[in-house]
């Protein structure tokens, strides 16, 4: 099992994403772990696109960029 990636793409775009080929269990994790970042902010998954990029497949969603600032800030420390 491979478990899910997180990455800022853009000050107001981040991505989950997975190396393919993928099980349905990594699948199933990326989607837990995309729809658990999006109820945190008070989302939901239906505000996310999916899409395969080379050998990856992505979960990807608009964030606001003042929680994407912070959020690079806490992870930096």
């Amino acid at each position: 099992m491979t478990a899910p990636s997180f990455r800022h793409v853009h000050k107001t775009h981040a991505e989950h994403f997975v190396p393919l080929p993928a099980s349905l269990l990594d699948v199933a994790e990326l989607l837990a772990a995309a729809r658990s970042t999006l109820h945190d902010t008070g989302r939901t998954l239906t505000d996310a696109t999916v899409h395969q990029d080379e050998n990856e497949l992505v979960i990807s969603y608009p964030v606001d960029p003042e929680l994407a600032e912070l959020a690079q800030a806490v992870t930096r420390r």
